[in-house]
């Protein structure tokens, strides 16, 4: 269960969030990188605020049952889920995906923090909420998917671009 909640970390996570906007910006999809960021980011900072709002306002025992809202599932929702969400555009719409992608990713994340006993089933449905949130606002926010034709050519500029990412990833790892 370790290496699974392992890939929800924000060390996994935050180096690929900023990979993923890059390479979205460089092959010429800057509207859903835009939607990308935004969306990561808001998720990150919402789930900030919760946890902030728990443990130094209202203190970790006053809600029943919440003690510390999963930042785990939440960031692993909105990341897999949005990355399922951009990335299957040819085969349903991006709600669909969203919607799917982000109940699965937040059963697997969700269950594997309250299956260690890092969180209880509050903390984990809080997040998950959060998680979902980001991702159907990334889903709304990438609006629909182009036809092909319209989709922007992968420039030589982009592919360069690309090629620089990957190496970069690759001697990260």
């Amino acid at each position: 269960m370790h290496f699974l909640t392992d890939f929800a970390d924000l060390g996994v996570l935050l180096p690929l969030t900023a990979l993923v906007a890059l390479s979205l910006a460089l092959v010429g999809m800057r509207r859903e990188a835009l939607a990308w960021t935004l969306a990561v980011t808001g998720t990150f900072g919402a789930m900030l605020v919760l946890k902030l709002m728990v443990f130094v306002v209202l203190g970790s025992g006053s809600i029943r049952g919440l003690g510390n809202p999963s930042g785990h599932t939440a960031a692993g929702i909105v990341v897999y889920a949005g990355l399922a969400t951009l990335g299957a555009r040819r085969f349903a719409s991006r709600l669909a995906v969203a919607l799917f992608a982000g109940a699965a990713f937040g059963a697997l994340f969700g269950f594997s923090r309250w299956a260690l006993r890092y969180h209880s089933m509050a903390d984990v449905l809080v997040g998950g909420a959060v998680g979902m949130a980001g991702v159907l606002a990334l889903a709304w926010l990438a609006g629909p998917h182009r036809a092909e034709e319209e989709a922007p050519a992968v420039a030589g500029r982009g592919r360069a671009g690309m090629a620089v990412v990957a190496g970069v990833s690759l001697i990260a790892v």
